[in-house]
């Protein structure tokens, strides 16, 4: 079975960006798990995705959690920051598109939701306070992923 974990948020926005920073961690943590990362949803994003089994996300929330660094496993359908868009279309639209048009699309194996606090500032790092708990959080995606798998 092929996976794929897409990290997903602003490389300009700090925290915006947890989702690209915990994927490129988790890149050669996990056997048989490909890792990618993209801060656009867009349609090149089908080329990326197809021939996958099952497909994991990384992105950034700013509801639902009490600490910046709490993860969240998010249902199907429930939004982050990057997965549904007022000016473009959204994650699971493309997906469907996709296998309307044929490509082997894979079944989403978990949505991580990273809480960032709210609002975003500049900056290409992680704060401290996010940067303090990066381990955390990979380990804890981690261990989500391997019971998935």
């Amino acid at each position: 079975m092929k996976n794929i974990i897409l990290g997903i948020g602003n490389p300009i926005l700090s925290d915006d960006g947890v989702g690209l920073h915990i994927a490129s961690e988790l890149d050669g943590l996990l056997d048989d798990v490909d890792v990618r990362t993209t801060s656009m949803i867009d349609l090149n994003l089908l080329d990326t995705l197809a021939d996958y089994d099952r497909l994991f996300i990384i992105d950034a929330i700013e509801a639902g959690g009490s600490h910046i660094g709490t993860v969240r496993r998010l249902p199907q359908g429930e939004g982050s920051l990057h997965l549904f868009s007022s000016h473009g279309i959204h994650l699971f639209e493309l997906l469907q598109l996709g296998r309307d048009l044929g490509y082997r699309i894979p079944e989403i194996g978990g949505i991580y939701g990273v809480y960032i606090g709210e609002g975003s500032v500049f900056g290409e790092t992680l704060s401290p306070e996010l940067m303090s708990k990066k381990a955390d959080i990979v380990r804890e995606i981690i261990e989500d992923i391997r019971k998935t798998l």
